[in-house]
């Protein structure tokens, strides 16, 4: 499944994120790109192995004794080799509204055309205007409320060279015991051949080329 062509994009507003939220955590889903949602509490309950890995290496990470998160500072890149291109880390800001790219994986950057460590989820919606701008905040802001893992997989953007895209959203503590970051495997599902017509439309929206 493909998303179709956009119509308006809507930058979403605080209001439309906490909605989406309240429906994620629902399993409402949000949005037509949505093709399947979530809780999962073990490894096993995920369709990919190598979220599966990274679903068991959250559950087995050093956790903070007062909140029961998993400690950000206990994450070692290292243990993470069989996924690390699969692998993104965010900063979260505004409480779960937003949150910056720390750590964008290299098998993602060529599936999205752009390495986008360094920007905030909401520049870079912003930047490509794409029709699951909502649902990447509403899931950051979800499992900020939720503390616990959040499994989707959505409709890829036309433009961008893969049918859809499976997504693992695991929350991670600071020393005070906040969620402060998110420790997110993001995994390509099904190759396609972009048209002209789509390859014109990555490019303008990269601004590339």
């Amino acid at each position: 499944m493909i998303i179709p062509p956009d119509e308006i994009w809507i930058d979403p507003t605080d209001e439309m994120i906490e909605a989406g939220a309240t429906r994620l955590i629902a399993l409402a889903g949000d949005g037509p790109q949505v093709l399947n949602i979530a809780w999962p509490t073990q490894p096993e309950n995920l369709p990919d192995e190598k979220l599966a890995f990274l679903m068991a290496y959250w559950l087995h990470l050093e956790r903070h004794e007062g909140t029961g998160l998993p400690r950000q500072d206990k994450v070692d890149c290292l243990d993470l080799v069989p996924t690390l291109g699969n692998v993104m880390l965010l900063d979260i800001e505004r409480e779960g509204f937003d949150a910056r790219y720390r750590v964008y994986g290299t098998k993602i950057a060529v599936h999205a055309s752009r390495d986008w460590t360094g920007w905030s989820v909401s520049d870079m919606n912003r930047e490509t205007q794409t029709p699951a701008a909502l649902l990447y905040r509403s899931g950051y802001r979800a499992v900020y409320r939720q503390k616990a893992p959040l499994y989707s997989e959505h409709a890829s953007p036309r433009w961008v060279d893969v049918r859809s895209w499976r997504r693992l959203i695991l929350p991670l503590a600071d020393e005070s015991g906040s969620c402060s970051r998110f420790l997110v495997g993001n995994v390509a599902v099904g190759q396609r051949i972009l048209s002209d017509e789509e390859m014109a439309d990555q490019k303008r929206r990269l601004h590339s080329g």
